[in-house]
This record gives C-alpha cells, sequence and structure tokens, in this order.
C-alpha cells in the first residue's frame, strides 16, 4: 500500500566541514508537515519536508524558492539552509513510497521452500523514521541464528524457524512502525481539515508522551532513545520501574506544548506568497 507520504528534499554541504546545530529532534512533526533533517558525512546534510500525498496545497514545495520560504519559517530548523546547496538547486520528490510486507508462511504452512526473505525483501515501511537499517541488521542477524540451529535436510521445517523468528524479532517493529505512520498521515489530514486527531488508541497517545517527556528528565531520555535507536520497543522501556510514571506526569501535556512554527494558516499564506 501507499504510505501516503510525500517528500520534497534538497541537499548542502558547509565550508569547513562542520555540519549545523542540531536544535530539535531529526524528524520533527509541525502540525500538516514534519521537517527531516538528515547529517551525513564530509560536511553534507539532506533536508526534507514531508507532507500528506492528499494535500495538495503544499505540491507547490517543488518550486524552490517556496521549498525555502517555508522550511525558514521554522526556526530550530531554519539555519540548515546556511550552506552550499548541492542538488543544482533543485527540490527533489519522492512519492509513492510503498509499505510491503510478505510472508512465505500462510495458514501455518510454507508456501514456498528454500526462500529466506530478509530486511526489505520481507518489508519495508515510510522511511522518515530510519530504521530500515537496522530492521536488516537485526533480521540478519537472526537468519545467522537460525542457520547454526536449523536442521539441514528439512526445508520445511527452516521455513518455518524462519517464519517464527522473524515474529519474535523484527515484526513488531514493523507493526510498530505502519502503526505510527498510519497514526500521523491522520493527524496531518486532520490538521488540514482544521480538526483536532484524537483516536482512541493508547500508544498514540503515550508515543507522543514519551517523546515530550524525554527532553526532561534524563532516565526518560534514555529510555527514548532506545526506543529511537531500535534497542528496545516501547513496552519494554516502559515497563521498567518507574518510567511509565515519569512519563505520565511530564508528558501528558504533549498536545498543549508550544508550537515553533506558522500555524496552517500561515503556512498556506507562505506557500502563496
Amino acid at each position: 500500500e501507499d504510505c501516503g507520504f510525500v517528500y520534497f528534499t534538497r541537499h548542502f554541504r558547509s565550508a569547513d566541514g562542520a555540519l549545523p546545530p542540531i536544535l530539535g529532534s531529526l524528524l520533527m512533526p509541525c502540525g500538516t508537515l514534519s521537517t527531516l533533517t538528515l547529517p551525513a558525512d564530509n560536511g553534507t546534510w539532506g533536508l526534507g519536508i514531508v507532507a500528506s500525498g492528499h494535500d495538495p496545497a503544499l505540491r507547490a514545495l517543488k518550486d524552490r524558492d517556496t521549498w525555502m520560504r517555508v522550511w525558514t519559517s521554522f526556526p530550530l530548523v531554519a539555519h540548515w539552509v546556511d550552506g552550499e546547496p548541492i542538488d543544482g538547486g533543485e527540490v527533489a520528490v519522492m512519492a509513492r513510497i510503498p509499505d510491503r510486507h510478505r510472508s512465505f508462511v500462510v495458514d501455518g504452512e510454507p508456501v514456498a521452500t528454500g526462500v529466506l526473505a530478509v530486511g526489505d525483501a520481507w518489508a519495508c515501511t515510510n522511511p522518515s523514521l530510519g530504521r530500515g537499517i537496522s530492521f536488516g541488521a537485526i533480521h540478519a542477524r537472526a537468519l545467522r541464528d537460525v542457520l547454526r540451529r536449523a536442521p539441514g535436510d528439512d526445508p520445511v521445517a527452516l521455513a518455518l524457524q524462519w517464519h517464527d523468528e522473524t515474529l519474535a524479532t523484527v515484526e513488531p517493529w514493523y507493526r510498530g512502525t505502519l502503526s505510527f505512520d498510519r497514526h500521523r498521515l491522520a493527524d496531518i489530514d486532520a490538521g488540514i481539515a482544521g480538526e483536532e486527531y484524537r483516536p482512541d488508541d493508547p500508544a498514540w497517545e503515550i508515543t507522543n508522551a514519551l517523546a515530550d517527556a524525554a527532553p526532561k528528565d534524563p532516565e526518560v531520555f534514555r529510555a527514548f532513545l532506545r526506543v529511537v535507536g531500535v534497542l528496545a520497543l516501547p513496552e519494554e522501556v516502559l515497563a521498567r520501574p518507574g518510567v511509565l510514571d515519569k512519563v505520565i506526569e511530564l508528558g501528558s501535556g504533549w498536545r498543549d506544548a508550544p508550537f515553533l512554527g506558522p500555524s496552517r494558516e500561515e503556512l498556506l499564506a507562505i506557500v502563496a506568497a
């Protein structure tokens, strides 16, 4: 399925090899769009504005001047364009990004043997959370472990073992990522309609509360980084003594956090200027 997001991206380099200071999260939700700052090597970086494919008003972001006006309207990331463009001044557009999942075991039986799908050959998602390489590394290590203990003369048993190992190691991360993306897209679409997004899903609430509480407490910050770094699932870090209590105490007001950037009306005016 189409994940529903569209990316408008540019690339820059610095004259001295230094990277701009990071003042906010690399993926920063900002109302009906998100900003994406991607530090790279040799003093280069990529910048992306992530919008909904259901938002025709923001298709104008493919124009460089429009993109620059919008980007610099967000104070925490505006300084990232203070470099030399290395994209020929053009805005690259990436859309129709698929969320895809494959299983070679259906109703408890392998539909094919001799095929062990790993990484993107097994599943892929919208890349905004930057988890793809981590998924691939976790999955590859799991394959190593399965091959070490699997019987070499039973392809059906191998297929079933690999299916079970995939469900245990990377499937929860895939489902969590997909859930977050679907909620975020619905959140954007609600903002376009001038509505507040309030789904009946505690996972969405606690995910945002965790992100909001992270800068306010070192223990919560470490827990948040373990999730961001694909080192521990949210339910694992929240099960640690006292972490969930702190997240609820410090992050329950995440909806009322100050918004550093233009409102929807101001954004549309900037795009149309």
